[in-house]
């Protein structure tokens, strides 16, 4: 029972909730609470679908044979002790669970194996061509094409090409600056590297798509609502419209944050007509809620085994 109530909330999560978070309204005005709901989401569905998988490995006999504390394994379902029904969903759980994780961990090598390739790539290049410009804090890359971006890892590098500083005003530049800033105090690159992880490991499930895609966007709304709280709106749409039409002759590189990232229309269109924040209540109500979505399955796992064990 325990298993089928956890392989449930999974589903209710990937097809119901996540669906829905992508179309709501509501994120374009909170971006930053939009980002920690799709982090708890992701974690419950993947925490369910564990828990599913251990608890169909769980002891199958009476309530008094479960031994030590109620999430003891017992291996005896998997060798056929308890019948082979029993062990026909012993052995669908643990390979769940094997294919997951191998999925995941082979995932995790890649995505962070492309990260430091791409970041060492790019720090050697600073190394040899750039120049340290220490009133904004950022290594300047010889280019004609307007562009800066964060380097991948953790040393928080920021690049602004040379044509940057020859097409943007004083302004602009240091509208441009809070935004990378505002990626790096963030920490953006760990969330895009989960959703990555996810996204690789299993592209053809539609919540790892849909969040690899919404983590990209609302990173990049956020970095923007950081930005403005020092510099004005107009200023830095009026860069990102600067840096947006080369955009094509930039980095290219998805592993970098690039100013010029995201929906570029969405983004300017927040700039230029912000959105009204969200009620203080309405905001404490979601992150609450959010945050209390990874309970949810270790609670049903939990009550499962006090049952039991009664």
């Amino acid at each position: 029972m325990t298993v089928l109530l956890l392989a449930g909330f999974a589903a209710l999560l990937a097809a119901g909730c996540a669906p829905r978070l992508a179309r709501a309204g509501w994120v374009v005005r909170a971006p930053g609470l939009a980002l920690f709901v799709w982090q708890m989401l992701c974690a419950a569905t993947l925490l369910s679908v564990v828990l599913a998988g251990l608890a169909s490995m769980l002891h199958w006999g009476d309530a008094d044979d479960v031994v030590c504390t109620a999430w003891r394994l017992c291996l005896d379902a998997l060798f056929g002790h308890h019948g082979r029904p029993a062990q026909a969903v012993a052995g669908t759980g643990a390979a769940l669970l094997v294919a997951m994780w191998a999925r995941l961990l082979h995932a995790g090598w890649r995505v962070i194996g492309t990260e430091r390739a791409q970041g060492r790539r790019l720090r050697t290049m600073m190394r040899l061509l750039g120049s340290r410009l220490p009133a904004l804090d950022a290594t300047v890359m010889p280019s004609p094409h307007p562009a800066a971006y964060l380097v991948p890892g953790g040393h928080r590098h920021v690049v602004i090409t040379s044509g940057a500083l020859r097409h943007l005003t004083a302004d602009q530049v240091h509208a441009v600056m809070a935004h990378e800033r505002a990626h790096a105090t963030g920490r953006h690159y760990w969330l895009l590297r989960t959703v990555r992880m996810l996204h690789r490991a299993f592209p053809r499930v539609p919540m790892s798509i849909l969040a690899h895609a919404q983590v990209c966007r609302l990173v990049e709304l956020r970095a923007d609502e950081v930005a403005t709280r020092s510099n004005r709106p107009l200023t830095l749409a009026r860069a990102l419209v600067t840096m947006a039409e080369t955009r094509a002759a930039g980095t290219g590189d998805a592993t970098v944050l690039a100013v010029d990232g995201g929906d570029t229309a969405e983004r300017l269109e927040r700039l230029l007509r912000p959105p009204a924040p969200l009620p203080r209540a309405t905001a404490r109500a979601l992150g609450v809620s959010a945050a209390l979505l990874p309970a949810v399955p270790v609670a049903l796992a939990v009550l499962d085994r006090c049952l039991a064990l009664h």
